[in-house]
């Protein structure tokens, strides 16, 4: 039997990113990163204004279940595209920047004949 201690112990901390530590790809990475940002800076946006579900369903012009996958954080079932539109419709500005990696890993494009490309950071920001 384990003690206390051992029993309360994560399996395994994480380092770094959380992305990178669970094996995605380069790619699936990056898109579930540039995901992240958008949504956080969305539901900042919607607490700061105390936005409620049947507003949200209005301003954005989406289904009351979609709108319930984006307060739950389910951002798997939205794409990028949709995110960005429901910026644009909550009047927000959004930019997004491409910069050089940290890291200075190189990602392969997906093409074999195709040279390899600088692996980018995406940030976005809102007004």
């Amino acid at each position: 039997m384990k003690n206390a201690n051992q029993k309360n112990r994560p399996g395994h901390i994480t380092e770094g990113d959380i992305f990178d530590d669970l094996s995605f790809s380069s790619a699936d990475t990056l898109e579930a990163k540039v995901k992240a940002d958008i949504w956080q800076a969305l539901i900042e946006y919607i607490d700061r204004n105390r936005l409620s579900q049947a507003e949200l369903v209005l301003r954005l012009k989406a289904h009351q279940p979609d709108v319930s996958n984006l307060l739950k954080g389910k951002i798997s079932r939205v794409s990028i595209t949709r995110l960005i539109q429901y910026a644009g419709r909550l009047n927000l500005e959004a930019k997004v920047r491409i910069v050089p990696s940290r890291s200075g890993k190189t990602i392969a494009t997906g093409n074999a004949s195709s040279p390899k490309a600088r692996k980018s950071r995406t940030e976005f920001v809102s007004a």
